[in-house]
């Protein structure tokens, strides 16, 4: 049963969208909704960019199925931050979220 392998709670974000009354564009993401999930980092690769050491990290986070989620919005699950980049599983039971999550070494 799903439920069984979702044991990190997760907090799904919506990115800043339209103007403030000044028209500056709007910062912050926007708490969706906190739901359970299952976390699992399917690859790693490390490369240089800009002179800097730069890590990225694919990652496979599986939640029950829910309405709206698209590829622009993130999960953030305690010090992490990953970059939704697709949804598969559209069979309304669980949507597989394949993430990105990158860090820079300085």
């Amino acid at each position: 049963m799903l439920a069984g392998r979702l044991t990190r709670r997760i907090t799904l974000q919506s990115p800043p969208t339209g103007q403030d009354e000044s028209g500056n564009p709007l910062t912050g993401w926007t708490d969706i909704a906190t739901v359970w999930a299952s976390i699992v980092d399917l690859s790693g690769r490390e490369y240089i960019a800009a002179a800097a050491v730069q890590n990225a990290v694919q990652t496979k986070i599986t939640i029950r199925y829910r309405q709206g989620i698209v590829a622009s919005m993130r999960v953030v699950h305690g010090e992490n931050i990953y970059n939704v980049e697709a949804i598969l599983g559209q069979g309304r039971k669980a949507l597989l979220l394949m993430c990105s999550r990158g860090v820079s070494d300085g």
